[in-house]
């Protein structure tokens, strides 16, 4: 392999990302509008009931009082995939995904939908502040 200076690293990341997304985009069943796949069949995966897809991966979380469901856990997600969030809480709250700079107001009953992208490689936590529960870790690698 090639080796770049490190100056030139995030060119090289890109240039991939490029290829992979040409790949995926090239990769559809034929069906649906031109440059896009159908999605794949969502799949339970062991990392707190998060459910993936070929457009990304989605994971419903309730609070009710203290109390987290599904219990917080780590969720894998890769540089540059997707994982909609939506939380539904019991109570008012505001809502916060570290690393990925969002901040949502949560109201009671009302489910608040929030897309994370994994840009940075790292260990982030989204968490709702009032009181101070953690809903879930997101590891992107």
């Amino acid at each position: 392999m090639l080796r770049l200076p490190r100056a030139r690293t995030g060119v090289r990341l890109t240039v991939a990302a490029l290829g992979l997304a040409v790949v995926a985009a090239c990769g559809g069943s034929g069906s649906g509008t031109p440059g896009t796949s159908a999605a794949a069949p969502a799949a339970t995966s062991p990392s707190g009931g998060a459910t993936g897809t070929a457009t990304g991966r989605t994971l419903a979380v309730t609070v009710t009082g203290k109390q987290v469901t599904p219990a917080p856990a780590t969720v894998d997600l890769a540089v540059g995939e997707t994982l909609t969030l939506t939380v539904t809480s019991d109570h008012d709250d505001q809502l916060h995904a570290h690393g990925f700079e969002i901040e949502r107001d949560v109201k009671a009953g009302v489910p608040t939908t929030v897309v994370l992208k994994g840009a940075e490689p790292g260990l982030y936590d989204v968490e709702m502040h009032h009181p101070e529960l953690k809903l879930l870790s997101v590891a992107v690698r």
